[in-house]
């Protein structure tokens, strides 16, 4: 399987019809400076800047893409990653998800239609954001359009974007961070999109390093990880198995068949095509293991 690792410089690319300059903005869904930019082939990118802190750059760039690759093998629907830089800083370009014509309708607003009770405003933890409450919101709502039986409803796939949440030890799942696309008075689930927060990408290299080197710490590390926007803060792993055992049995079983079949071999590959400017050795290290251990904890239980 192979994982061809580029990087596009976007200083040249025509930024979206709004914008005769290249701006960057905080929207208000993220915290992050991003900006819409066409690319000489008229797909349209969402740009995002790695954060840089105390000097670090982050790491979100090639996280997204890394999990963009492992999604791929689970046939998980995710938006196109891709690392970029521009004016010489780092950032990731995200494929819109959209066609002329599509509104993308967030999670929150699809919960408040569900629940009237359901507070779409809420930044963190909210305490009507369940599993059960988000089945609920997606009823009559069609799976992407390049999902395979048995997975057929928006559900059955988002399922599997709780699944790649608790394997990539992704924690910003939060209402925002889904969607369903309107199209001519239908609902279909967006692919999952910004993954920039997973893969313990904030962990400063001291404390990777030690991860490392001592096995029983990466699981001791992978334990402590907990969503903190549903309702009771759920353990990442648990989170999944309840939304696969919502789904029903054949569709548990269909998306925990891919994660088996995922090889060892697999996941080094993708960590491998990161370039060492971007991924320590000992970072690539330590998400290996990462890995290799949720994938244990989803298949068999925490």
């Amino acid at each position: 399987m192979g994982h061809v690792w580029r990087v596009e410089a976007v200083d040249d690319w025509t930024m979206t019809p709004d914008s005769d300059q290249p701006r960057t903005t905080d929207e208000p869904l993220g915290t992050k400076e991003k900006f819409w930019v066409n690319a000489p082939d008229e797909s349209r990118y969402l740009f995002k800047y790695a954060r840089v802190r105390h000097g670090r750059t982050m790491g979100e760039d090639w996280v997204e893409w890394a999990v963009h690759e492992l999604a791929t093998m689970l046939s998980v629907p995710t938006a196109t990653a891709i690392p970029a830089l521009h004016g010489g800083r780092r950032g990731v370009l995200s494929l819109s998800v959209l066609a002329p014509g599509d509104r993308l309708i967030h999670g929150n607003e699809l919960l408040a239609r569900a629940d009237p009770e359901y507070d779409s405003q809420v930044a963190r933890q909210n305490p009507r954001y369940t599993v059960e409450a988000v089945h609920n919101a997606l009823r009559g709502v069609a799976a992407p359009s390049d999902c395979q039986p048995p997975v057929l409803t928006a559900f059955d796939a988002w399922a599997s974007f709780l699944m790649l949440d608790a394997w990539v030890a992704g924690r910003d799942r939060h209402h925002e961070n889904w969607a369903a696309i309107e199209h001519a008075g239908k609902l279909r689930l967006a692919p999952s999109f910004d993954h920039g927060n997973a893969l313990g990408f904030q962990e400063p290299e001291s404390k990777v390093q030690a991860l490392a080197e001592a096995g029983e710490s990466v699981a001791r590390w992978a334990r402590r990880g907990r969503s903190h926007h549903f309702g009771d803060k759920p353990g990442l792993v648990h989170l999944a198995s309840t939304a696969l055992n919502l789904a029903g049995d054949e569709v548990r079983e269909y998306w925990l068949g891919k994660l088996a079949d995922v090889t060892n071999h697999d996941i080094e590959s993708v960590l491998a095509n990161v370039p060492s400017d971007y991924l320590s050795e000992a970072g690539r290290t330590f998400r290996v293991k990462l890995l290799h251990l949720n994938r244990e904890r989803i298949l068999h239980g925490d």
